[in-house]
């Protein structure tokens, strides 16, 4: 069992400083995906949770692809 937290936010660390714009859209989903889950109380043991490390994992790659999603669909109706 392991957290994959520390990892998946050290990735959205490295694209925010990537100065492509794609790559810091990309570190926000990130970023906010993580913070969303923990905060619907989507957790590994380790932060008193019951989610795998998969489970977890998973679920902040499904936040993300949909804030993608979005915001791509946003800015294509925008631009």
């Amino acid at each position: 069992m392991a957290n994959p937290m520390a990892m998946i936010l050290a990735v959205a660390s490295v694209l925010h400083f990537i100065p492509e714009r794609p790559s810091r859209g990309a570190s926000r989903a990130i970023y906010e995906a993580t913070l969303e889950a923990v905060l619907e109380g989507i957790k590994t043991a380790d932060l008193g949770g019951h989610s795998s490390t998969s489970e977890f994992t998973d679920d902040v790659v499904r936040r993300v692809r949909t804030k993608v999603d979005v915001w791509t669909s946003l800015a294509d109706v925008e631009g």
